[in-house]
């Protein structure tokens, strides 16, 4: 009962916090509805952990978090510095706070583990797991039906772009692209964990439909992307829906099962190995399934490219690009402002409000100065090689890891060319793959202890 209980709260939690984010793409523009529901949401996370923690007893903090907390201690003195005002807005404000969306992504990363140890640990828990993922899959589609319909009622007659947008449009593509995140790793982890079990013929038909589901409503979230005019959101899902199609290939077609049953991953091993080829294999196969598969819909159903943002609305210009390329001029001028500790408010004092260069790595060393910049790849550093380590299940854990990896270079390579450092994606994104604290009990802590000892 009380497993039922925890698959029930987490999927709770995880459907309020889908609520929450799609009822803010609906009501574009208005000042963050449904605040209640988040509250709702998080509440549940944090009583799902602490529960874990009182039957659990052994929590262990990362160290990639100790170098986080580094992190964010320097970028509150930085802000509390140069923009006080803006102290609240840029850790805990749903429009760009970093450490409330840290802490979103950690809340679901760090219980979808709690529902990965029961499963691995006995398959009965499997059935009750699907279950759940339909329920969730269902309620998915009904949210996002629900706000493409609405917001089509709105829709300009010259393109494919919603009247009176009024720049308003990077909040509703942040959240569309964290929904889509929340729904391709509940999604992975249906498809690595039922290919772990080998399930029946049933279950595997099942599976594959279930995939072609999340396929499509991945391509009606492009779709989406563009309704709002965000081609950064376009880009974000296009490479979810390249990843996960990546790994359905790559477990069920390259025998690749013994290989990921019995190594301890590293980059050279993900790179220079059997593992690598069927990798890069799988990723030339996703490539041309994928391409066939948009090009197949935008025939069949005669889409004029020309009403769509990413294509210049036909203008053979595509503004968000060159904007983005033109803003790479005040960079030098930013960082020779305080290249060692930066300044929050560089582009305000020096070439005007929102000239910042549209780029993650670039936004750490203008802002946040060389130290910053250490400070943050440090703990990234840190935090990858701690993903690589496998303990309790190696085929699950290790799926879960590369796929955890390919799509954070994916959507970390897109933000260093497109976003500001409080791009919310990307901190629910790191909460979501790096949480800051791990549940072990003795019997993982040994078969951990005996992996590690066994490569030495």
């Amino acid at each position: 009962m009380l497993v039922l209980a925890r698959f029930t709260l987490f999927f709770m939690m995880i459907g309020s916090l889908l609520i929450y984010l799609f009822t803010n793409i609906k009501l574009i523009g208005e000042c963050s509805p449904a605040l209640a529901v988040l509250g709702f949401s998080v509440m549940i996370g944090i009583f799902m952990i602490v529960l874990e923690i009182v039957l659990k007893q052994n929590v262990y903090i990362k160290k990639s978090s100790l170098f986080l907390i580094l992190f964010f201690m320097y970028f509150i003195v930085n802000v509390t510095i140069n923009r006080p005002n803006d102290l609240k807005a840029l850790l805990l404000a749903t429009t760009g706070g970093i450490i409330l969306f840290y802490i979103l992504g950690s809340l679901v990363s760090t219980n979808l583990l709690y529902i990965k140890e029961k499963i691995l640990n006995s398959n009965k828990f499997l059935n009750m797991f699907n279950f759940f993922y339909i329920v969730f899959s269902f309620l998915f589609l009904i949210l996002f039906l629900d706000t493409f319909i609405t917001l089509m009622e709105n829709v300009r007659t010259d393109l494919f772009l919603l009247s009176d947008l009024d720049g308003m449009y990077q909040r509703a593509g942040a959240f569309l692209t964290i929904s889509f995140f929340i729904y391709s790793f509940t999604t992975a982890f249906f498809l690595f964990v039922n290919k772990y079990a080998k399930k029946s013929k049933f279950m595997v038909l099942m599976t594959f439909v279930l995939f072609v589901s999340y396929c499509l409503l991945t391509i009606g979230g492009i779709l989406l992307s563009q309704l709002i005019g965000s081609n950064n959101t376009l880009v974000n899902l296009g490479g979810l829906l390249f990843a996960t199609t990546i790994f359905y290939i790559f477990i069920n077609f390259t025998k690749s099962e013994n290989l990921l049953s019995k190594i301890k991953l590293n980059i050279k091993k993900i790179f220079l190995s059997k593992l690598g080829s069927k990798l890069f294999g799988s990723i030339f196969v996703s490539l041309f399934i994928v391409f066939v598969l948009l090009v197949g819909l935008i025939n069949f159903f005669d889409i004029d490219l020309d009403q769509f943002r990413i294509f210049g609305f036909g203008s053979g210009d595509v503004s968000s690009v060159s904007s983005r390329l033109a803003l790479w001029d005040n960079f030098l001028i930013h960082f020779d402002y305080n290249p060692i500790f930066g300044n929050m408010a560089v582009d305000a004092l020096t070439t005007g409000e929102g000239t910042y260069v549209h780029s993650f790595i670039a936004t750490l060393l203008t802002h946040l100065g060389i130290v910053g910049f250490i400070f943050f790849f440090i703990y990234l550093s840190v935090a990858i090689k701690e993903k690589l380590k496998s303990s309790n299940n190696l085929y699950v854990n290790n799926l879960f890891a590369l796929y955890s990896l390919i799509v954070f270079a994916g959507i970390f390579a897109i933000a260093s060319f497109g976003t500001f450092i409080t791009y919310t994606p990307i901190w629910f994104l790191l909460g979501l793959l790096f949480p800051p604290i791990v549940f072990k009990n003795r019997k993982e802590l040994n078969f951990e202890k005996s992996n590690i000892n066994s490569i030495k």
